[in-house]
């Protein structure tokens, strides 16, 4: 690792202590936590309904790629004999 990465490396776990320090350890922060709770909450309860949501999507999608299988088997595509259209006379 060159010495700008580890100074990167160095700053950025300061700044993560820090905000944990501020947080954890000072008046404004516990009370930065206590107005942050609803939000993430909500923010928590929102992602959950999102999931919900992809995993139904994600089964409608599995339901539909089942059924066109099953229909794509059932009939003969590109099995019938196609129509020799070159000995049809011209009109």
């Amino acid at each position: 690792m060159d010495q700008q990465t580890q100074l990167s490396t160095v700053l950025a776990g300061a700044a993560i202590g820090a905000g944990f320090a501020f947080l954890f350890l000072t008046a404004k922060g516990h009370r930065f936590l206590e107005g942050a709770e609803p939000w993430l909450d909500d923010v928590i309860r929102d992602l959950q309904r999102l999931r919900s949501a992809a995993g139904k999507a994600r089964e409608a999608v599995d339901e539909g790629l089942r059924s066109f299988s099953a229909v794509s088997e059932a009939m003969p595509f590109g099995h019938a004999k196609e129509k020799d259209w070159t000995s049809e006379p011209h009109h």
